[in-house]
């Protein structure tokens, strides 16, 4: 009697704490989760508002030249035509564009994708693919300001710092700090894989339509050059390239007023 009392006891405590580590589980999952989704972008927005503009100088000329050493070739558009452009760039600069930042406009060839990209301190890169699909002055302002907008609203260096936090964690939690210092340049090269967030991606959306529809009467031209995108390439590294769709995209704008 006694033994199977002793069983029972036993078999309890034995279900009282898988309880307790499915319990423990469950809160550690839910907090990384939490953690994730919302503390890692208001620390994201709160670090990248507070660091020095020579930090911004340093990752953005350190990305450009990693990606010209890597991945980017020399641009083959004509001095005419990328004065042309960068005449219309400096055009798109309104006056409350953001005083910290230098920006400036680079052409390059990246395996002849149409791509625009921009780097954290106000460098935009436009290939020349992209500018031979942007047939039209407007269409390549959809692409200048969509790039702007991301500088403007920062998410640059946030989405760097957001990589840079989640890295730094997983390294604490595993117990491998020795590449550390190697995160912060690692996750400058945002534009080979660079991929904001769905709200990122709107915010750049609505400042490049709202700019299109005071400079030339209405927004239509982010609806075709997401169009063109669309139609010329699927890839995941296409301008653009994360959610939500292009098709989703241009269903947003249509519904703007």
């Amino acid at each position: 009697m006694s033994s199977k009392i002793h069983s029972k006891i036993r078999q309890s405590k034995q279900t009282q704490w898988l309880w307790i580590i499915a319990a423990t589980v469950v809160v550690v999952l839910f907090s990384g989760y939490q953690f994730y989704t919302k503390g890692v972008p208001f620390l994201a927005e709160e670090i990248s508002a507070s660091l020095p503009k020579q930090i911004y100088q340093v990752i953005d000329e350190g990305s450009l030249d990693e990606l010209d050493n890597s991945e980017f070739s020399e641009s083959n558009l004509s001095e005419i035509k990328q004065q042309e452009i960068r005449a219309l760039f400096v055009s798109l600069l309104g006056a409350d564009t953001h005083a910290e930042r230098d920006f400036k406009l680079e052409f390059r060839q990246w395996k002849d994708r149409p791509n625009a990209m921009a780097l954290t301190n106000g460098t935009i890169v436009i290939t020349d693919s992209m500018v031979k699909l942007a047939t039209t002055q407007p269409e390549l302002s959809a692409v200048l300001l969509h790039e702007i907008g991301h500088v403007e609203h920062n998410h640059v260096m946030e989405s760097l710092v957001s990589s840079s936090i989640v890295f730094v964690s997983l390294s604490v939690v595993l117990g491998d700090i020795s590449a550390l210092s190697d995160i912060m340049m690692q996750g400058a090269i945002l534009g080979i894989n660079q991929s904001y967030s769905q709200q990122a991606e709107l915010e750049a959306d609505r400042y490049a339509h709202q700019a299109l529809t005071k400079l030339y009467g209405n927004g239509s031209a982010m609806v075709t050059i997401f169009e063109k995108l669309a139609s010329e390439t699927d890839e995941p590294h296409s301008w653009l390239s994360s959610h939500p769709s292009f098709e989703q995209r241009i269903e947003k704008i249509k519904q703007s007023p």
